[in-house]
C-alpha cells in the first residue's frame, strides 16, 4: 500500500492502491452528500417564510447547484497545469453524470413510482389510482401540466451554451483562451437569465412554496386538535377513529359567534390566536386563504361543521402516516414528560402516539407535499402509533428537553435553522470537493481506467444529487398531478442550472487555467440525452410507463457513445 505522509486537509493519506482509493472516496463522497442533504433542508426551510421571488428565483437553483460547482471548479485547480488538465476531467464527469442521471434514473424512477391509470376518453393519469398489475404497463402513466412542458423547453435551450466550445472543437480548435471565456459568459449570462425569468414568473418555485406551507398549516392544525382533544378524552380513540367531540370543541373555539359556520374574519382571527398560543406571532394573508381552501370544499367562503370535520381528520391521518415513515427511517426519540404524561388521560394513549407523530412530522422538514386522502386513521395505524410509543417510553427520560420542542417553530426560528444548515453544507462541500477529486482520481488509476472522467460520471452525480433523487421519487409516490409537475420541474430546472452555470464555471476554470478542450464527447452526449428526454417532457402532457424503459437505457448507452466517440477521435 503506497501511501504519502499528508493526505487532503490531513484527514487521511492520498492512497494509489484499490483498496485506499475506494476507502477515500467512499467517505469524501459521503461527506458530499451529507453537504447537499443540509443545503437541500436548509433551501426548502426557507420556502415555508420567505418570497418565492428573488429567493426562491435566484438564491434557491443556485444553492441547488453548489455541490457540483464545487467538484468542478476544484477539479480545475490542480497544482500544476499538467495536473489541472488531467484531473479536470473529474468536474466534466461530474456535470455529465448529473445530467444524465437525473434525466434518466430521476425520470424514470419518478415515472416508475408516480404511475397511475390512464383514463381511457382523457388520456390523462386517474389521481391515486392502480389497478393494473405489477408488469402491465399498457394504460398507465404520468401527468404534468403546461408549466412543467415549458421547463423541459427551457432545458432543451439550455444546451445551446455547449456548442460554443463543440463547434470550434470540430474544426481542430481545442485550445483558444477567447472561446473559453465567450463560453463561460454566455453559459453565466444564460444562469442568471434563468433565475431572471424563475424571479419574474416563480411558478415552480410558489408551488415548492405551497407546498412547504401546506405542511406546516397541517402541522400547526394537528397539534391544535390534539391539544383540544386531550380535555375531550383524546384525539384519536381505540377503535382508530378521529374524535368528533375533540373537532367540534375546536370548531366552536373558530366560530366566534356561533352561527355553525366559520367566516373569513373568524377564520384570521382564530389563526391569530392560534399563532400567539403557538409562538408565532404572524399570520399572513395567504395562510388564511390556504385554510379557507383546504376546508371550504363547496367554495361558498364558508367553512360548516362538516367540512371542518373531513378536513381536520384528513390532516390529522397524513400527519400521522407520514410521521410513521419518519420513524421508520430514524431511532425513535425521546420525548418530554410532559407529553408522556398526557397517556395517563382517558383514551390518551391515541393522543399521545398521534402527538408524538405530529412532533416528528414537524422535524422532518424535507415532506413538502402530502396526499389529500380524506377518511379516518385506520385501526392498524393506530396500532402502528401504540407501537412507536412504547418504543419512546422505553428509553430515558430527558429532562434537559425543553417544552419549547413540543411547539411549531416560529419564522425566525425557521430562517436561523435554514441559515445554520446552509452554512454547515456550504462550509462542508468547501472542505470536501476538492479531496473528492483526488480521491475519484486515485481510484481511476487503481482501476486502469483511462480517464477520471467515468468514474466522477458514475460516482459523484449520487453524492450530489442524491436530495434530488430522493424528493424527485418521494414527490412522485404520491400519485397526484400536482406532485408529478413539481417532481419533472425540479428535474429539468436542476439539468437547467447544471448546462448554464456548472457548464460556466468549468469553461471559466479552462478559462483561468489555460486548459485545453478535450471534452465534445462528454458535451455531446450531454447535449444529446438532454434534447431526447427534453422532447419527450416538452410534447406530452401524459408520459405512458413504458417510457421509462428506453430513457432508463440513455444512463448506460450514454457512457459507452462517449467511449465510441473517444474512439473515432472526437476530441
Amino acid at each position: 500500500m503506497s501511501c504519502v505522509t499528508s493526505g487532503p486537509f490531513g484527514l487521511f493519506p492520498d492512497c494509489d492502491n484499490l483498496g485506499g482509493s475506494v476507502f477515500l472516496t467512499a467517505v469524501y463522497g459521503f461527506a458530499l452528500l451529507t453537504s447537499a442533504k443540509l443545503i437541500a433542508d436548509g433551501s426548502e426551510l426557507l420556502l415555508e417564510v420567505l418570497s418565492p421571488g428573488v429567493v426562491g428565483g435566484l438564491l434557491l437553483p443556485i444553492l441547488g447547484s453548489v455541490p457540483d460547482a464545487a467538484v468542478i471548479v476544484a477539479s480545475g485547480m490542480g497544482a500544476s497545469k499538467e495536473i489541472a488538465q488531467h484531473e479536470v476531467a473529474v468536474g466534466m464527469g461530474t456535470l455529465a453524470g448529473s445530467v444524465v442521471m437525473l434525466l434518466t434514473v430521476t425520470f424514470a424512477g419518478s415515472l416508475w413510482v408516480g404511475r397511475c391509470d390512464l383514463d381511457d376518453a382523457t388520456g390523462q393519469m386517474i389521481p391515486k389510482t392502480l389497478t393494473r398489475g405489477a408488469f402491465e404497463f399498457v394504460g398507465t402513466g404520468v401527468s404534468v401540466d403546461k408549466e412543467t412542458r415549458l421547463n423541459a423547453r427551457i432545458m432543451i435551450a439550455s444546451c445551446a451554451c455547449y456548442l460554443v466550445l463543440i463547434v470550434p472543437a470540430f474544426f481542430g480548435d481545442v485550445k483558444d483562451a477567447e472561446l473559453d471565456a465567450v463560453a463561460a459568459g454566455v453559459a453565466l449570462a444564460s444562469a442568471l437569465a434563468y433565475c431572471a425569468y424563475q424571479i419574474v414568473r416563480p411558478e415552480f418555485q410558489k408551488r415548492r412554496m405551497r407546498a412547504a406551507k401546506a405542511r406546516r398549516a397541517r402541522h400547526v392544525g394537528s397539534r391544535m386538535a390534539h391539544r383540544i382533544g386531550a380535555s375531550v378524552g383524546g384525539l384519536v380513540g381505540a377503535d382508530g377513529v378521529v374524535n368528533p367531540r375533540a373537532l367540534d370543541a375546536m370548531f366552536d373555539q373558530f366560530d366566534a359567534d356561533a352561527d355553525g359556520s366559520v367566516n373569513k374574519d373568524e377564520l384570521r382571527s382564530a389563526l391569530v390566536a392560534m399563532a400567539y398560543t403557538m409562538r408565532d406571532y404572524e399570520v399572513s394573508d395567504d395562510d388564511v386563504e390556504h385554510w379557507l381552501r383546504e376546508f371550504d370544499s363547496n367554495r361558498d367562503k364558508l367553512v360548516s361543521r362538516g367540512e371542518f370535520h373531513v378536513g381536520m381528520e384528513r390532516w390529522v391521518t397524513e400527519c400521522a402516516r407520514h410521521a410513521r415513515m419518519t420513524r421508520r427511517r430514524r431511532p425513535p426519540r425521546t420525548r418530554p414528560r410532559r407529553a408522556r404524561a398526557a397517556t395517563t388521560n382517558d383514551g390518551g394513549g391515541g393522543n399521545d402516539g398521534a402527538d408524538a407523530d405530529a412532533d416528528a412530522d414537524a422535524d422532518a422538514g424535507l415532506e413538502p407535499l402530502l396526499a389529500r386522502g380524506s377518511g379516518v386513521a385506520s385501526a392498524s395505524e393506530t396500532s402502528d402509533a401504540e407501537e412507536q410509543r412504547d418504543e419512546s417510553e422505553s428509553e430515558s427520560e430527558s429532562e434537559s428537553e425543553s417544552e419549547s420542542k413540543s411547539e411549531p417553530a416560529t419564522k425566525a426560528q425557521i430562517v436561523r435553522r435554514s441559515f445554520a444548515l446552509l452554512a454547515c453544507g456550504m462550509i462542508m462541500v468547501g472542505l470536501f470537493a476538492d479531496p473528492m477529486v483526488g480521491a475519484i482520481t486515485s481510484l481511476s488509476h487503481a482501476i486502469g481506467l483511462p480517464s477520471p472522467f467515468f468514474a466522477s460520471f458514475v460516482l459523484t452525480p449520487f453524492a450530489s444529487n442524491a436530495s434530488e433523487l430522493v424528493s424527485s421519487l418521494y414527490f412522485a409516490s404520491k400519485k397526484k398531478k400536482k406532485n408529478l409537475s413539481l417532481t419533472y420541474s425540479q428535474v429539468y430546472g436542476a439539468v437547467t442550472m447544471n448546462n448554464t452555470m456548472c457548464f460556466g464555471l468549468f469553461a471559466l476554470v479552462m478559462r483561468v487555467q489555460d486548459l485545453r478542450w478535450e471534452f465534445s464527447a462528454e458535451a455531446v452526449v450531454i447535449v444529446l440525452v438532454t434534447v431526447v428526454v427534453g422532447v419527450v417532457g416538452a410534447r406530452s402532457k401524459t408520459y405512458a410507463t413504458a417510457v421509462a424503459f428506453p430513457v432508463l437505457a440513455l444512463y448506460p448507452a450514454s457512457l459507452a457513445v462517449v467511449v465510441l466517440l473517444d474512439w473515432l477521435g472526437l476530441k
